[in-house]
């Protein structure tokens, strides 16, 4: 009945306190990355959204045959994709999480009836601290992202 501490099996008091001293440090390091992850992922997101939506107005103008102008609404990164001909809205995005810290685009973006931009140029924004270039080529109207 009587059986020796040393043949018992187990963790002792000591053992388990070091265990989870060791764990609550690892999360302290890493605990403090993840919001700047999360505000990274979102301004990724909302850059890939306006990437695409200038994507949008180009391609719409190309099958529609119409000119598209994209809006820009500078103290925020809001901006509309109207259809020239009808006046319509293709893509708004009315997020006002970011800036457009400066533009080349002052009266806004045409893509004439062919999907190519009136005129080449960049845009930067911020979002958080993560800080973005857009540039537009002249002719060919491929959008270029990146991370500044």
């Amino acid at each position: 009945m009587n059986k020796s501490l040393f043949q018992e099996k187990g963790f002792t008091l000591i053992e388990q306190l070091l265990i989870v001293m060791i764990f609550s440090i690892l999360l302290s390091i890493i605990g403090g990355k993840v919001p700047n992850i999360l505000e990274s992922a979102e301004a990724k997101k909302q850059v890939n959204l306006l990437k695409q939506d200038l994507q949008l107005a180009s391609y719409t103008a190309f099958i529609k045959k119409t000119r598209v102008k994209v809006e820009f609404h500078p103290t925020n990164v809001s901006y509309q994709v109207i259809e020239q001909n009808s006046e319509q809205i293709i893509a708004s995005n009315p997020r006002k999480k970011g800036i457009i810290k400066q533009s080349t685009f002052q009266q806004g973006l045409h893509f004439n009836k062919n999907g190519h931009p009136n005129s080449g140029g960049s845009l930067i924004v911020q979002f958080g601290s993560q800080i973005y270039k857009l540039t537009i080529y002249l002719g060919s109207g491929r959008i270029h992202v990146q991370q500044q």
